[in-house]
């Protein structure tokens, strides 16, 4: 938590974040209908969770419908006075969604997009292996997207 949100959620809040997790455009009303609780409690611990909590609101969409047919999990090693640079470069590459700093024998795990297996290759070779400080990477293309989710909410 941080320190806008002054105790622990309670169950108003966590409900009020269920229900925008299901449909962010859900109103304020409908919430409060949904959860038995006032719509001015219901907007003043939206307000509250909006400056604490809810990071943005955002548009999900479907890969396969926007062309997005393959998807790549792609573990790198760097070189390690490089390490915050790499990091910094992968991040601003358009077909990366994430970048995550982890530990073991590799450094980096980031999660990439592609139309098809040509752009994917290109992307590998040209725009990743090029990145001053990648010394090794392993990619492994995503064969079935099992799970895939925004951060849960686990209570």
């Amino acid at each position: 938590m941080t320190e806008d949100i002054d105790s622990e959620m309670d169950e108003t809040d966590l409900a009020i974040l269920r229900s925008l997790m299901k449909n962010a455009r859900t109103t304020i009303s409908k919430m409060s209908q949904e959860i038995d609780v006032p719509d001015a409690t219901i907007s003043h611990r939206l307000k509250r969770l909006e400056r604490a909590v809810i990071k943005g609101y955002t548009v999900i969409l479907d890969p396969e419908t926007v062309g997005l047919e393959m998807t790549a999990i792609i573990i790198i090693q760097t070189e390690t006075e490089k390490h915050g640079a790499v990091k910094i470069a992968l991040s601003k590459l358009e077909e990366v969604s994430e970048v995550y700093s982890v530990s073991g024998e590799y450094d980096l795990l980031i999660k990439l997009w592609a139309h098809d297996m040509e752009e994917l290759n290109h992307v590998i070779n040209s725009k990743i292996r090029s990145v001053d400080g990648v010394d090794d990477l392993t990619e492994m293309i995503v064969m079935e997207r099992v799970k895939e989710e925004i951060v849960p909410l686990i209570e």
